[in-house]
């Protein structure tokens, strides 16, 4: 497939006044070709090892959910030099893909098999950045964790703030460790809160508030929307995704 129709077939997933009046730090694309792309890398973050895991596998394009951070000083002009150095194309999607039905915290829910799921916790005017929804059983703490853990495929940590059986669940992927956003999970009547940050604060107003923490890594929390948005992109046109190494930071 043309860069040119993957840049469009993308931005055509996503509804256009999501995509509109946003800041160039929630979405975009760098490097652009006009060459054929055969292989698409994805990941959560860009970052030089990706960069490199995506040369290593011959991927044209890398799409990711965050750009380079700006504030990771150095990090992106390094970042912006590989591409060009090694003629790879990247597109990334921040609050857009937080928001979209398929998105980050969707796509953690569906795989935790919740059920009934809507958006909720703001994001900045126009974003809502998590779900809240219901396992179809409900399921003890331990057992639930052991799930969670396998899941993401890395060691979590939970915090055990009430004697419920796991039942409804808010889903905030990545950095979800804001008192607020918990807020809105015990204002919903939550019994369990799962995110990839957490804080002293966090820690503190969940077990002050009796709902249950689980965090994961912020990476491998939102990778599942990343997988889920390659994957609707490439449908039956043949292109190959790979999902690129990382840290789970």
């Amino acid at each position: 497939m043309r860069y040119q129709d993957i840049k469009t077939g993308l931005i055509s997933l996503f509804r256009h006044d999501k995509l509109d009046g946003c800041m160039d730090s929630e979405w975009g694309f760098t490097n652009g070709t006009d060459r054929e792309v055969t292989k698409i890398g994805y990941a959560t973050n860009l970052t030089p090892e990706t960069i490199n895991e995506a040369v290593k596998y011959h991927a044209e394009l890398i799409v990711t959910h965050h750009d380079a951070w700006g504030f990771i000083y150095g990090m992106k002009e390094k970042c912006l030099s590989l591409l060009k150095e090694s003629d790879t194309a990247h597109a990334f999607f921040h609050a857009p893909l937080d928001d979209a039905d398929f998105g980050t915290s969707s796509s953690l829910a569906s795989a935790l098999h919740l059920t009934n799921h809507r958006k909720a916790i703001p994001y900045e005017e126009k974003f809502l950045a998590g779900v809240i929804g219901t396992l179809e059983q409900s399921a003890d703490f331990d057992e639930f964790g052991k799930r969670l853990s396998h899941i993401l495929a890395e060691p979590i940590k939970t915090f055990k703030n009430n004697e419920k059986p796991i039942r409804k669940i808010c889903v905030v992927t990545g950095a979800g460790n804001m008192t607020s956003d918990i807020k809105i999970a015990v204002d919903n009547h939550c019994d369990t809160y799962l995110t990839g940050e957490y804080n002293l604060y966090s820690q503190q107003y969940a077990k002050f508030a009796g709902i249950n923490l689980m965090i994961g890594s912020h990476t491998n929390t939102e990778i599942f929307g990343v997988s889920e948005l390659v994957q609707r992109l490439i449908g039956n046109s043949g292109m190959e995704a790979v999902r690129l190494a990382e840290e789970n930071y």
